[in-house]
């Protein structure tokens, strides 16, 4: 058997090497050593399979390692339930709804920048740009203030942590679930007495028909819907800004096309979402004892399925271990990072306008920018992306 682990320093450092070996090796690999034994799922045909049919694959122990249950969280609903919910969610992430975000976005992009271009020639771009950028977005599409956006940076980190070493997420899920409660409060209370209400997701949630007799979201589910969204949104979409930056300044004609050419930065977003996917895989429960492979899965396994092993597969995409800068891009969105199927991200449009709008404001800042250090990971094994990337220009 393939001597395969997610926490292993080799396929910390390298996932897709790993990725390719599991393919062509050990398609699917039962490994040890975590809470729980995991199988792990590699080929294209199996993912889609899982991702095809929500009968026998579940989301009811969520999507992490851990089992773990959330009422509120469409990462931990199967349809009905799933279905009900996500049509419930959709409306707030129309991208009408999503392009109303985008001059908050923009104004703090520049405001970031601008203040970086003045206090010298060179920064940590992760935490000195990226992180902040998600967290923008994400209080635009609640209609909060961002003056917090440190705070919800750190809850996210606690509960991004979690979904691998449980006891490192409940911190942050309480910061979370407080804030949530007292601003869905306030706004049914605003309702209540008949007052105007704060555009935005919290007003939605927190008012609009739910149930089947016009109610609203239970209190509790609604806190746990905030909370689902800022973890799905926070960390990844910061690791698709450092994934792409990193990869354009890896090779300095890259960014110096960028630069000269912006029209290829729509190409670039969905490149680097194909190469270097933020989640490199979810968990699924199977509902019966299943097959794949030649190989027997218990029921009630927990079996991570990874979305980026298709991504660089060389039967799916042509030079698929190749970052093609301009590669079509009817061709690209073939990629799985957003999931697929009923499951697939509903956030994926914000997530792609704020990565643009990053890369739109870094190439009027800092046309000359280049890497001036070495890179770190991020510690999440299920997640892909730069904890530091220093740059100077």
């Amino acid at each position: 058997m393939t001597d395969y682990s997610p926490t292993l320093p080799e396929v910390l450092a390298d996932p897709h090497s790993a990725y390719a070996e599991l393919r062509s090796k050990c398609p699917v690999h039962l490994g040890y050593g975590l809470e729980n034994p995991l199988y792990t799922l590699s080929r294209t045909e199996d993912i889609v399979g899982v991702l095809s049919d929500t009968s026998t694959w579940s989301n009811r122990q969520g999507p992490g390692i851990t089992k773990s249950i959330s009422v509120g969280d469409v990462q931990r609903d199967d349809p009905p339930e799933h279905t009900h919910r996500r049509q419930f969610l959709r409306d707030p992430f129309l991208p009408s709804a999503v392009q109303r975000t985008a001059p908050q976005i923009k104004e703090l992009a520049e405001e970031i920048a601008d203040n970086l271009a003045h206090d010298g020639r060179s920064c940590e771009l992760h935490g000195d740009y990226a992180l902040a950028l998600p967290v923008a977005s994400f209080c635009a599409l609640l209609g909060v203030n961002i003056d917090d956006r440190e705070k919800f940076s750190s809850w996210a980190d606690d509960m991004v942590a979690g979904m691998t070493f449980p006891e490192r997420g409940a911190e942050g899920r309480r910061g979370i679930n407080a804030f949530a409660r007292s601003e869905i409060e306030h706004r049914r209370a605003l309702k209540a007495e008949g007052r105007a209400l704060p555009d935005g997701f919290l007003s939605y949630v927190a008012t609009a028909p739910y149930g089947p007799d016009g109610e609203v979201m239970d209190l509790q589910e609604a806190c746990n819907t905030v909370s689902q969204f800022l973890v799905a949104g926070h960390e990844t979409t910061t690791s698709l800004i450092t994934n792409l930056m990193w990869r354009l300044l890896e090779v300095p004609s890259r960014w110096d096309r960028v630069v000269n050419n912006p029209s290829l930065i729509e190409s670039a977003v969905e490149e680097s979402l194909r190469f270097d996917p933020p989640v490199l895989g979810l968990c699924r429960t199977n509902n019966t004892k299943v097959t794949v492979a030649g190989i027997d899965i218990p029921e009630d396994s927990k079996v991570m399925v990874l979305y980026a092993s298709p991504n660089r597969d060389s039967a799916v995409f042509d030079r698929a271990d190749e970052f093609i800068l301009d590669r079509p891009l009817q061709d690209t969105k073939r990629h799985l990072s957003f999931s697929w199927g009923i499951h697939y991200c509903l956030g994926a449009g914000l997530a792609r306008l704020t990565a643009r709008i990053a890369i739109e404001t870094l190439v009027k800042y800092f046309p000359s920018m280049r890497l001036s250090g070495e890179t770190e990971r991020i510690e999440a094994p299920f997640l892909w992306g730069r904890k530091t990337l220093p740059v100077a220009w």
